[in-house]
């Protein structure tokens, strides 16, 4: 049986994709394009309507095919995924694709457990308890998990003994991560970095994503003083507007963010400071939008993923509509976009 496997999304859903694949190929199936595929599997992102409409789109061109999709959907696209007869299976049942490849679903569990065995991303967190207003992921990836600190720390050690030189630790918020291991004045997330950094390699550490709200002293200085650790930090800003971050519910203030980008940048030598941000969040006045210009130019960032706001169905911001127009978006897009040019 042959299968095509499309992945939309972020780096957890590439993981994920991978370790479908990983199963699958152990199981004898064997990957090729849609046009000869028995079966399609999509991996869903639910963050923006765009990524939902280009499914709509897929589902289309594949209506004589039988798809399944999984990832992150929320409930009112799962109804809408099926009425046009595509299969929606929860990502923490993906097992039960089995029968649908004729598969022994306790051997496939097992199989997709083992995880791949390529893949440069660990994810040491699944889901997010942040609920920030415009995000959809507590919805469709539940509530924060962290993985067993053992497992990381193996999987780290087979990749790095495969020859991988890159790991990148994967999460929604990588530095709320817990564990049962504790030491004194030393966060959860600063210890599995230091205890990674000593595993014996040639190797870089590196990390997506980070919140404000839990960039600890002790993660920085981890970061600054780990020679294996790479000198980039991803710190979502999404705006410089007291007031906007508020209706996101995103618990910091832009002074409060300041400080920890003078922190980082004191203490981290040739720090590369990423970051994210939206344009046009309802609400956002031309006020708000020139405090997160004045940020930018402040920071200097050395890459920035700029999005205009979409709303989603199923989100606490959809109640807020989208009163701003797509023109005055892009308007803001482009302003932003050149201050990370120059």
């Amino acid at each position: 049986m042959k299968y095509h496997l499309w992945i939309i999304g972020c780096q957890y859903n590439e993981w994920d994709g991978a370790r479908i694949r990983f199963a699958l190929d152990k199981s004898g199936l064997v990957e090729t394009n849609p046009d000869d595929a028995d079966i399609i599997i999509i991996l869903a992102c639910a963050v923006r309507q765009t990524a939902v409409n280009r499914i709509y789109g897929k589902l289309n061109n594949w209506k004589n095919k039988k798809v399944i999709i999984t990832g992150c959907v929320l409930k009112q696209d799962k109804k809408n995924f099926e009425s046009k007869n595509a299969v929606v299976i929860n990502w923490e049942e993906i097992e039960k694709i089995a029968p649908h490849f004729g598969l022994d679903r306790k051997k496939l569990k097992s199989d997709l457990n083992k995880g791949n065995t390529n893949s440069v991303y660990i994810p040491i967190t699944t889901g997010c308890n942040n609920f920030c207003s415009y995000c959809a992921v507590p919805y469709t990836r539940g509530r924060e998990i962290s993985r067993d600190f053992d497992d990381i720390l193996r999987e780290a050690k087979e990749l790095i003994k495969k020859g991988k030189k890159e790991i990148v630790l994967l999460g929604q918020n990588v530095n709320s991560y817990k564990t049962d291991r504790k030491v004194k004045n030393k966060s959860d997330f600063a210890l599995l970095l230091e205890t990674l950094n000593n595993i014996k390699g040639n190797f870089k550490i590196s990390f997506i994503s980070n919140h404000p709200k839990d960039m600890s002293d002790d993660v920085i200085r981890t970061v600054a003083t780990l020679p294996k650790i790479k000198k980039e930090i991803h710190l979502p800003l999404q705006s410089g507007s007291d007031k906007i971050l508020k209706a996101m519910n995103r618990p910091y203030t832009a002074k409060k963010y300041m400080t920890i980008v003078k922190k980082l940048k004191s203490e981290i030598k040739n720090l590369k400071l990423t970051t994210d941000v939206i344009v046009g969040f309802p609400g956002e006045t031309e006020e708000d939008f020139q405090k997160t210009v004045d940020i930018f130019k402040k920071t200097k960032y050395y890459q920035a993923y700029i999005n205009k706001y979409s709303p989603r169905k199923g989100t606490a911001a959809f109640s807020l509509g989208d009163p701003i127009s797509w023109s005055e978006k892009q308007r803001r897009w482009h302003i932003l976009n050149e201050l990370i040019k120059r």
